[in-house]
């Protein structure tokens, strides 16, 4: 028989192409980035002037985040060329496709953020230009951005809960199928967002600012508010997995296969040492007293976060459907989907973050805080 009649074509079946390395990082930047916004509107639209010296810093970071958050969704197309089928196929299942969704959410949020933060620079650009803005002017501009700050408080919450609705929508992995899936993400995104707070702030003031001092009351208290996220995020947790191992159906034996191989990574990793930790920190009045807890605290609360996406993502997919035992996921060192590939979005972030700071006076607008009249 000849070998060629055997071949056919099955033009309606697609290959199974999981999701790599991209997809945990890009729901970390996301996350990051809506926390920084949420973070900045308890100053612009709460009013809790606690946090105004820093508001201004958490709307640049959140900006920066959502801008080089899609490249990890590029890269894993394979073929950057196709991103232009999301803008022009699939608009007739709106309705029902979270991926649809993020399409409107990922334009619309990153130009509210910056029009927003035009909005508060607005008068040290005008000054740096020999201008200055009457009371009047003022009292407008902080007013239209309460009103930015208040859209942009559910678009941010948006664009990553809508990453939510993405895996809690699968029916076949049962590490993704649960309601909670958004609610899971926001809460984590909350520890992630403010942990990198804890990073970068500290670094900008003491080598970006006139004033060259850190804000050591600041840290404390975003010490102690990621401790309260933390709490969140736990009770969360609990109710998810309590319910999803203990009162499933068979999709029980799959999850306690998933955490039972992989009990040191989630419980002790992630749970123990990456949350639990920070959120004693936090609670501690002795230990937030030192920066140097404060800090380590932060480091381990945005690790923690970023490999409980991984283990969502990565982890969710290694149950296999027709096997009894788990898949393995090893990321490529070189090319699409890889560890360079990360590491490369993590340089763009780096290089957005320089950029930004140098065009946006945040220095001066966070010196009003920091630096008396004498002083300048």
């Amino acid at each position: 028989m000849d070998f060629g009649a055997l071949l056919h074509t099955i033009s309606t079946i697609t290959p199974d192409r999981p999701w790599g390395i991209d997809i945990p990082n890009y729901f970390w930047f996301t996350g990051s980035s809506a926390a920084a916004f949420i973070i900045s509107s308890f100053a612009h639209v709460f009013g809790m002037k606690e946090y105004k010296p820093i508001a201004g810093f958490s709307l640049l970071l959140a900006f920066v985040l959502l801008v080089a958050a899609p490249m990890n969704l590029i890269d894993d197309l394979r073929q950057p060329g196709r991103i232009i089928n999301f803008f022009f196929y699939g608009w007739e299942n709106f309705p029902t496709s979270p991926m649809k969704w993020g399409v409107l959410l990922l334009i619309a949020y990153p130009l509210l953020i910056l029009v927003e933060a035009l909005v508060l620079y607005r008068p040290y650009f005008w000054f740096s230009k020999g201008m200055v803005r009457s009371a009047e002017q003022v009292e407008k501009d902080h007013h239209l951005g309460v009103i930015l700050g208040a859209i942009g408080i559910p678009l941010a919450l948006s664009v990553h809960g809508y990453t939510g609705y993405i895996l809690g929508a699968v029916h076949a992995i049962p590490l993704f199928h649960t309601p909670l899936m958004p609610i899971l993400f926001l809460a984590s995104a909350m520890v992630s967002g403010t942990g990198l707070l804890i990073i970068l702030l500290p670094i900008f003031q003491k080598f970006f600012t006139d004033f060259k001092r850190i804000d050591r009351e600041m840290m404390q208290r975003l010490a102690r508010l990621l401790s309260w996220f933390i709490v969140i995020d736990l009770v969360i947790r609990f109710f998810w997995l309590t319910f999803a191992i203990t009162f499933n159906g068979e999709e029980k034996y799959a999850l306690k296969l998933f955490f039972g191989e992989n009990f040191w990574e989630v419980l002790i990793v992630d749970y123990v040492i990456c949350l639990f930790v920070p959120m004693i920190i936090g609670f501690t009045s002795y230990l937030t007293r030192s920066f140097k807890w404060v800090l380590f605290g932060g480091i381990l609360s945005a690790i923690g976060v970023w490999i409980f996406r991984w283990n969502t993502v990565i982890g969710g997919q290694s149950i296999g459907k027709t096997t009894p035992f788990l898949l393995e996921y090893h990321p490529h060192i070189a090319g699409f989907d890889s560890i360079l590939s990360v590491l490369s979005n993590w340089s763009l972030l780096i290089a957005l973050i320089a950029v930004v700071m140098v065009l946006f006076p945040w220095d001066k607008e966070m010196a009003n805080y920091y630096v008396t009249k004498e002083e300048r």
